[in-house]
């Protein structure tokens, strides 16, 4: 134990480890089927495979355990990103009636000012035409305080 705290015992491994023959060694011994027989052999007697077997039905268990709570994990990040997905949408939704709002606005101070140039190229009295004229600064107050509106949701919902 003492031997793996000393600086040269982990250089003599690191040594070994980079050797070409080290693993040409390694490998040899993994693909002979000799070597495969033996380790059945080994593991195949009931004084091996008896505890082995509690062992492996435990490791499937904690493994299926395992398993569950990094599904589950997913899970909840994927409903996580199908709240925000519905929440974006709701808001494009919210954005896109108030922008609808603003162009009703918009072309009713149209009509109001298609009227009006129809009005005065007609010459009808000063009177009427003031009215008009106030009814259009009217509109056009709403249509800027509308639109001012939208601009603020537009900035406030946007995402960080």
């Amino acid at each position: 134990m003492s031997n793996l705290l000393e600086p040269e015992f982990w250089l003599t491994m690191w040594s070994k480890l980079i050797e070409p023959s080290f693993w040409l060694t390694v490998w040899s011994k993994l693909i002979d089927p000799e070597f495969w027989l033996t380790v059945w052999k080994t593991f195949s007697v009931p004084e091996v495979i008896i505890p082995l077997i509690p062992l492996l039905l435990i490791a499937l268990y904690a493994g299926s355990k395992i398993k569950g709570s990094v599904d589950g994990g997913k899970i909840k990040g994927l409903k996580a990103q199908i709240d925000a997905a519905n929440q974006h949408l709701l808001l494009a939704n919210e954005q896109r009636t108030a922008g609808a709002a603003v162009e009703r606005e918009a072309e009713k101070l149209r009509k109001q000012v298609t009227d009006f140039k129809t009005e005065f190229e007609t010459a009808g009295a000063t009177q009427e035409l003031a009215a008009r004229v106030d009814a259009v600064t009217q509109t056009l107050a709403r249509l800027s305080s509308a639109n001012d509106e939208l601009q603020r949701s537009f900035i406030q919902s946007r995402p960080k």
